[in-house]
C-alpha cells in the first residue's frame, strides 16, 4: 500500500527527536565550553520547557512557525531576545508577526485582537521594544539552496521596510554567501554543520563541515 509523505516525515523526525534529558545534557556541554545554547520550539510547551527549564537566553521563532499567533504572543512574553527568520513569508506575514510581538512585549495583560496587533506595531514603545529585541533573518527555503535563489538584496527590503537588525538564515553551500551577508550589514547568520556531509538524514547536504564552519 502507498505510504503518504507526511507519514514518512513523520517517522523521520521521531528517529531524529531529542527527549528533555537530551537537551539538558547538550546545554550543560554548551555552559561547561562556553557555548551559548540555543534551540527552536516549535509549540508552547517546548518554549516554556526552553525558557523555564533551560534559562535560554534568547529565542528562535523558525519560518513555519512565523503565522502561529499564539506562539508568536507566548515568546513575546518571556521578553528575551527574538531572532524571527522568514522563509517562505510575505512582507505582511512579516508585519502581521511583528505587530504580535509588540503587542506581547509591551501591552500583554490587554485583550489580543487584530486591532491590538497593528496598533501595537504602530507605536512608539513597540516599536523600541521590537528595535531592542527582534533581529529578523532572510531566509530561502531550500535545502540546500542554490546560489541564485538566495537574493541577498531581500535582506536589505527587510531593514529598509521594518528598520530592525537583520541577518541570514543561509542554507547555501560554502561560506560565501554569507560572508557576502555580513558585508551587507547582517548581524546574525545561521549555517547548519554537520560532521560529515554523506550521512544519512534530510540536512546534512545544505550544511557546513567542521573545518569550514571553523573558516
Amino acid at each position: 500500500s502507498d505510504v503518504c509523505s507526511s507519514d514518512l516525515q513523520l517517522e523521520m523526525l521521531r528517529k531524529l527527536e531529542l527527549d528533555e534529558d537530551a537537551h539538558i545534557s547538550i546545554a550543560n556541554k554548551c555552559r561547561q565550553r562556553g557555548i551559548e545554547f540555543m534551540s527552536t520550539a516549535f509549540d508552547i510547551g517546548s518554549l516554556r520547557f526552553l525558557n523555564e527549564t533551560l534559562g535560554i537566553r534568547r529565542l528562535k521563532i523558525p519560518s513555519g512557525e512565523i503565522t502561529n499567533g499564539r506562539l508568536l504572543l507566548q515568546a513575546a512574553k518571556t521578553r528575551l531576545p527574538l531572532i524571527l527568520s522568514t522563509g517562505m513569508s510575505t512582507l505582511d506575514d512579516i508585519e502581521a508577526a511583528l505587530g504580535v510581538i509588540a503587542f506581547g512585549m509591551t501591552v500583554p495583560e490587554q485583550a489580543p485582537s487584530s486591532t491590538a496587533f497593528k496598533r501595537a506595531f504602530s507605536s512608539d514603545t513597540g516599536r523600541a521594544a521590537l528595535q531592542n529585541s527582534v533581529t529578523v533573518l532572510h531566509c530561502t527555503t531550500e535545502y540546500p539552496a542554490a546560489f541564485e535563489e538566495v537574493n541577498l538584496r531581500a535582506m536589505e527590503t527587510l531593514r529598509a521596510r521594518f528598520d530592525l537588525p537583520v541577518g541570514l538564515s543561509d542554507h547555501s553551500p560554502g561560506i560565501a554567501v554569507a560572508t557576502a551577508a555580513v558585508a551587507l550589514g547582517a548581524c546574525v547568520i545561521e549555517k547548519h554543520f554537520t560532521l560529515d556531509r554523506s550521512l544519512p538524514g534530510p540536512d546534512h547536504r545544505a550544511s557546513l563541515e567542521p573545518a569550514e564552519l571553523a573558516a
